[in-house]
């Protein structure tokens, strides 16, 4: 987390006139280090070199300090000696100049991405270090671009508590301090997320949003809405609407003049001081920094505006670690005029041994809206609710039971997971709650033809209320539920403002998903990504294309049943690959990497093995597994959804029977 100094200046930043070239920035923490090194504070070593580069002079320097000594009458204290001090408040001051910023507390807990992985550039390959945090560490990174092409960085870490004997207690503090200096590996980033734990979702992405406003008065308008959006939502919509906040403002692909950036200024950064909780404080205050990085306050090199620079963390409130919960969890921000409350009567009947039942909502991953009591088994309240949206109620440590809040009063037997109501609203909360019912008699079945025919039952039953129903407002709740199912036709009239309920937030996912089908669709060309394989080494997708038809397969190593097409996939390699064709098969789950490995070592597959984080952004992959198919010039050929299809664009490429 920034700390409260470290907000401040970035939200009256504008006030000042920066003309300090980036390479000075770098100059006064590289003699800040160079003083704590030799001041011999906490035990400094004189370093060591932890990864190098004969061919560019590229090095990291390793330098690891720690301090003992006693305490007295207090259990919370943080010592740093003059230098020590020195260094770290220079990170913090010198990151309003820096290209990568990281700011994390350990008090806040462990930061999303668990390490991070540095690249040297070299014309005959990459060479890489990393570092993995531990989960009580504090991190200060800041990276320099300077003018000959090299990056300069220094990533601090250290933990430090108190600890208790039976002499008194010790203040104890370990650390490391990273200096590293190279030249970039072309246009891939310095520093990426890295993690082993399956956890780590974080994922750097460089291009502009195509959905970022154009204009500034687009942008204008869309600060205000969110802002408005921000002020009337719930929790789990505040963080939503924090995060689309700095999206937009990140995506903003033009320099900001001083008036324009003082007006945006003046409505985004009393926020820094007045939002909801610390995180969301440190987020719009990220988001000041991010309109200042636009405007013409900041001295960049040339005076030009370049895309964003990459912020791997800071506490909690990565920018695209968060667009992944928002995607995920549902984190969806309502963008209607207004977000419409409705008093909703509910009533009912709980397990004798409830003493509570509480009302979420659904589509910010079951957020809690309220708790009210239950007396001898009987429950009766009114609460205001969001209209229209689906809502579910539970008793702790029991099933939910669904509803729609459209302010007709409701009859829940919490037992029985059902709902009584008005004829209007009885189809929907009756189709809410046999479709959950038959999902989790679903995971109860072993046999797979049981299961498979109690699928496609349900299947059959969504795409009814989708292309038969008449009731739209549940036609879109069996959108969100099916969508992976249906195909680019047929989602494409639902996400169009032609559809009553387009904008639904329910619609949100199914919106993102038909813009990642959209992405690999035939005839767009490939987008390059980042790849590493089995043993860490970094690889680039277009070291593969080119040759002849590539095979993306997207998956999981986790899964087990009949829908992983891996002996399918040898098929078809054993077949074609003569022919030119090859398969890469992109794990999205490499970081957990004695899975993935142990996996490999079963299917002893013949074609490389890939872990990629950038599969959704990219490619649209929100389910798997998936196939795409690139052309020896990079267009995108086909991008099938079963192994059937792709066989059958195989023969028709191949021109076999």
């Amino acid at each position: 987390m920034m700390n409260r100094n470290f907000l401040l200046a970035i939200c009256l930043i504008w006030a000042m006139s920066i003309n300090a070239q980036v390479s000075d920035a770098a100059r006064r923490v590289y003699e800040k280090l160079q003083a704590f090194v030799a001041s011999g504070e906490y035990h400094v070593g004189e370093g060591r070199v932890v990864s190098s580069d004969e061919t560019t002079g590229g090095k990291a320097m390793a330098y690891d300090f720690s301090q003992v000594f006693s305490v007295e009458g207090t259990n919370d204290v943080t010592i740093l000696f003059p230098h020590l001090k020195e260094l770290e408040q220079t990170l913090r001051s010198e990151a309003v100049h820096a290209k990568e910023v990281m700011i994390h507390n350990a008090q806040e807990g462990a930061p999303l991405a668990t390490g991070i992985l540095w690249l040297f550039g070299n014309p005959n390959g990459v060479a890489s270090g990393r570092y993995v945090f531990g989960a009580r560490q504090n991190i200060r990174l800041v990276s320099f671009d300077e003018p000959d092409g090299h990056r300069y960085a220094v990533l601090m870490v250290w933990e430090q508590h108190i600890k208790k004997d039976q002499v008194g207690d010790f203040w104890m503090m370990n650390g490391t301090i990273f200096e590293i200096a190279a030249k970039k590996h072309d246009n891939m980033p310095f520093f990426l997320p890295y993690a082993e734990r399956q956890d780590m979702t974080a994922t750097i992405k460089y291009d502009t949003d195509p959905t970022a406003p154009k204009t500034y008065d687009e942008l204008l308008a869309k600060v205000k809405q969110t802002c408005q959006i921000y002020d009337r939502e719930t929790s789990g919509g505040k963080t939503a609407a924090v995060v689309t906040l700095h999206k937009m403002c990140d995506g903003y692909p033009h320099k900001l003049t001083q008036e324009q950036y003082n007006t945006l200024i003046g409505i985004l950064s009393p926020y820094a001081e007045t939002a909801s909780g610390q995180k969301h404080k440190d987020m719009f205050g990220y988001t000041c920094y991010t309109l200042y990085k636009k405007s013409e306050h900041y001295q960049a090199e040339g005076g030009e505006v370049k895309r964003r620079p990459a912020m791997i963390t800071s506490s909690t409130i990565s920018t695209t670690q968060l667009r992944k919960i928002v995607s995920y969890n549902g984190l969806i921000t309502n963008g209607s005029e207004d977000l419409q409350l409705v008093d909703c009567q509910i009533s009912g009947t709980a397990p004798a041994d409830a003493d509570s039942v509480i009302v979420r909502r659904s589509v910010s991953s079951f957020e809690e809206l309220g708790m009210f009591p239950v007396r001898n088994g009987r429950f009766s309240f009114t609460c205001r609710l969001p209209k229209d949206e689906v809502c579910g109620l539970t008793t702790k440590d029991r099933h939910y039971t669904y509803f729609w809040a459209d302010g007709q009063p409701i009859k829940v037997d919490s037992q029985k997971s059902t709902v009584k109501s008005q004829k209007a609203s009885q189809q929907r909360n009756d189709f809410l709650n046999e479709t959950e019912a038959e999902r989790l008699r679903m995971l109860k079945i072993k046999d797979r033809a049981e299961l498979d025919a109690a699928i496609a039952k349900q299947r059959e039953r969504f795409r009814q209320v989708i292309f038969q129903g008449n009731d739209d407002l549940l036609r879109t709740y069996a959108i969100y539920k099916a969508y992976t199912e249906l195909s680019y036709d047929e989602l494409k009239p639902f996400v169009s403002d032609q559809f009553r309920y387009s904008n639904h937030l329910l619609m949100a996912p199914v919106k993102e998903y038909v813009a990642g089908l959209e992405k690999r669709r035939p005839g767009k060309h490939y987008e390059d990504m980042l790849l590493t394989d089995t043993q860490g080494n970094a690889h680039q997708l277009k070291e593969y294309i080119g040759k002849g038809y590539v095979v993306l397969h997207f998956w999981e190593s986790w899964n087990r049943d009949e829908f992983d097409i891996l002996p399918q996939l040898r098929t078809l390699y054993d077949q074609y690959h003569a022919k030119g064709m090859q398969i890469l098969s992109l794990v999205i789950d490499g970081n957990n990497k004695t899975r993935w490995t142990e996996r490999l070592k079963e299917e002893n597959l013949p074609w490389p093995q890939l872990a990629t984080h950038a599969a959704k952004n990219l490619y649209g992959i929100c389910s798997w597994p998936e196939t795409v198919v690139i052309g020896p010039d990079g267009t995108i050929v086909a991008s099938p959804s079963t192994v059937q299809e792709l066989e059958a664009e195989l023969k028709r490429l191949y021109n076999t029977n």
